[in-house]
């Protein structure tokens, strides 16, 4: 051993192997462990860049302005400034020729000025009957209706509109109000250009049938309000940003939808005949039908005979009797997205509402003569308890609220306590999803105690497992359930 390790081990010996005589224990071999490599980590993908925000750039062209560029894109005009950097000022040295970026926008679009809307209102045939009224942006054949207290479905049938219209209808476009001098639209005209209503930013799941449900604002509207299509409407996703018209804040921190003139009307009316009510509604679901309902229905002992298609241009799903041991005493018809619920015949909105379990959004009408029309699971309703209707006129908007997987009406004729067969009562028809009707023994049924035997009535039926089944009306047309009164429907899709 070297000098000097052994007087380092002569030093340090007591400390490290005690004292003592005892000679010290070799240490053991210590194993040696394999040293484990190390992980290769996997680079984390790149993320692919978020696509960038839609837009185009506009050429200016002569007359054009700020804001007749921004309502024929439908973007709000601070939208296209904070787009472009612009302050105020720099809005009037905008000329011929200048580009300015436009959000949101897709395509180029025509930008229709000042001159070419005097053109366009030189052009239009002097009115006996009404006055034209020129769509704004965010406006909508439901925003008129309130705007001037006249029936959705007249202004429809004064400008030969079909539920399709409310997906073309376009900013600037020509619309006669029937029954209005042209003194009261200029009154319209001169208010204020802020729009009727409020910004929502949908939630996680939120659907366009749950705004329409909780505000009461048709799905039709809010396309138009917000320039969407239809595709558009069934895909909004978390965090969009829709503006919702017709629609306010009380204060108190309810939004809700501003009640109109016929609604207040209709609602005392409602009171003092004791409808409106979850009370008027279980009475009316099982045929009970006080004599001063059907006096404020019209009154006299003779039905309506027949009754008018709920949704014009709606098919037929299933029939009255279908289902898990023929339960469905009713008839469900399919229709889009924006399409109108119409009354099958004259009476007084008996209940409006969505109390009634299963139904979702749902109106019952009285008739002359105690019949009940029940149309449920709509987007929203329109006309209010103790409104008196005519037949075909508005009533709500298809819809797929309650116990439903798509759009429908769950449409129910309610007689003497029992739900009968509507199916041979239908004029034109009942129409299939080819478009042709149905070959029925059609009848009428106008007294009451003499009801044709082409029409079946039974006892209401409990679904086997729950109230109202859910109800899926692509999978309901598929299985072909046809009315009892006629043969299997024919060839649906």
């Amino acid at each position: 051993m070297h000098k000097h390790v052994q007087i380092l081990v002569m030093a340090l010996g007591p400390a490290l192997f005690g004292s003592g005589c005892h000679k010290p224990t070799p240490p053991k071999p210590v194993a040696q462990m394999p040293v484990p490599k190390a992980a290769t980590a996997t680079p984390a993908p790149t993320p692919a860049p978020a696509p960038a925000p839609a837009s185009v750039m506009h050429t200016i062209s002569e007359e054009e302005t700020l804001w007749d560029i921004a309502h024929a894109y439908g973007v709000p005009v601070k939208d296209i400034m904070e787009a472009n950097g612009f302050r105020t000022n720099d809005i009037r040295r905008l000329r011929k020729g200048s580009q300015i970026k436009i959000p949101g926008a897709a395509q180029l679009v025509d930008v229709e000025t000042k001159t070419d809307r005097a053109a366009q209102k030189e052009a239009l045939p002097v009115l006996s009957d009404g006055a034209y009224h020129f769509l704004r942006r965010g406006e909508g054949l439901w925003t008129l209706a309130r705007i001037y207290d006249v029936p959705l479905e007249a202004i429809m049938e004064r400008n030969g509109f079909t539920d399709e219209i409310h997906g073309q209808l376009r900013i600037g476009q020509a619309i006669i109000i029937p029954g209005i001098k042209p003194s009261r639209v200029k009154q319209v005209l001169d208010a204020s250009p802020k729009r009727d209503g409020f910004m929502h930013e949908v939630s996680r799941g939120e659907t366009v049938w749950d705004l329409a449900h909780e505000f009461q604002v048709s799905v039709a509207e809010i396309m138009a309000a917000n320039s969407m299509t239809a595709e558009e409407a069934t895909n909004i996703h978390d965090g969009q940003k829709l503006f919702l018209p017709g629609v306010e804040d009380d204060g108190r921190g309810h939004v809700k939808r501003k009640t109109s003139e016929r609604e207040r009307v209709a609602h005392t009316t409602a009171s003092r005949l004791g409808l409106g009510s979850l009370t008027a509604a279980g009475k009316l679901l099982h045929g009970i039908v006080e004599a001063r309902w059907i006096a404020a229905a019209g009154g006299g002992k003779t039905l309506a005979g027949t009754l008018r298609w709920p949704v014009a241009m709606g098919s037929f799903v299933r029939g009255y009797g279908s289902g898990q041991g023929g339960y469905h005493k009713a008839m469900d018809i399919m229709g889009k997205m924006g399409w109108n619920v119409r009354a099958a015949a004259s009476g007084i909105v008996g209940y409006s509402g969505d109390q009634v379990k299963g139904f979702g959004n749902m109106i019952m009408v009285v008739h002359p003569g105690g019949w009940v029309t029940l149309y449920a699971h709509n987007s929203v309703n329109f006309a209010a308890a103790g409104e008196r209707v005519q037949k075909g006129a508005v009533l709500a908007e298809v819809g797929s609220t309650g116990r439903s997987q798509g759009p429908h009406v769950h449409f129910e004729l309610i007689f003497d306590g029992k739900n009968c067969d509507p199916a041979p009562l239908f004029r034109p028809g009942v129409r299939y999803h080819n478009g042709k009707l149905a070959k029925l023994a059609y009848t009428t049924w106008r007294s009451p105690g003499q009801r044709p035997s082409q029409v079946s009535c039974a006892r209401r039926q409990k679904h086997p497992t729950q109230t109202v089944e859910t109800e899926n009306p692509e999978v309901d047309a598929q299985d072909g359930h046809g009315p009892t009164t006629d043969q299997a429907p024919p060839d649906l899709p």
